[in-house]
């Protein structure tokens, strides 16, 4: 799981959202060959897996035992068109991410963009953003670490990009856990508030079931 280390300085912001209890998903394990087990029980035609004991689903319940995300609020509903392009030497996705971080993800077309770019088709590397992050952040490298006296910008960010992480990498993962929708970026900078009053429970519950799409049929 690629998400960035967790910091006390960062609980206030956490809390605003009331997402303060997922930093103890930290070093969660995938145990591949039970998923590999729950896969073979799949039945897509009951959205049921068929045990010998009899057949049992996720509930919004069970999310919110294993998870404590909030499960009253708001239904998240994510915005995926792209943000105005506002200088001409950045697209609009890129000066959102600038204007909220600081950094400049390289694209394709970009002359200093690598083969697979932080930033293409919509979608974001989150190992781009924790290293990004890492780096000035860690004092071997002449980076300041993140302490009490951290400036709130400092202390904001991380705690966005770190929530970042634990989307990408466990609540809502996609095949490749390296990269998360640019829609989310909306949401994840947006006001701590607002974020405080979304039903993240039934939205981990909703990615879930439509993932599940994708299991074999049997």
């Amino acid at each position: 799981m690629n998400v960035l280390a967790w910091n006390d300085v960062i609980l206030s912001f956490l809390r605003r959202a009331r997402l303060d209890l997922i930093r103890h998903f930290n070093g969660i394990k995938i145990d591949r060959q039970l998923i590999t087990t729950l896969v073979e029980r799949w039945r897509k035609k009951t959205h049921c897996f068929n045990f010998l004991e009899g057949e049992c689903t996720i509930t919004l319940k069970d999310i919110v035992i294993l998870t404590d995300l909030p499960i009253d609020g708001d239904v998240i509903c994510v915005d995926s068109s792209p943000p105005p392009k506002v200088v001409a030497n950045m697209s609009g996705w890129q000066h959102f991410i600038w204007s909220a971080t600081g950094l400049v993800p390289p694209e394709k077309g970009d002359h200093d963009a690598e083969s697979h770019p932080p930033l293409s088709k919509g979608q974001v590397s989150i190992t781009w953003l924790i290293a990004e992050i890492r780096r000035k952040h860690n004092a071997d490298v002449g980076g300041l670490p993140l302490t009490e006296e951290s400036s709130e910008r400092d202390k904001d960010i991380y705690a966005r990009v770190y929530i970042l992480g634990m989307i990408g990498g466990v609540f809502f993962q996609k095949k490749s856990n390296n990269l998360i929708s640019n829609s989310w970026l909306k949401i994840i900078f947006g006001d701590w508030d607002d974020m405080g009053n979304l039903s993240w429970a039934s939205a981990c519950l909703a990615h879930i079931y439509r993932s599940r799409r994708f299991l074999p049929q049997r």
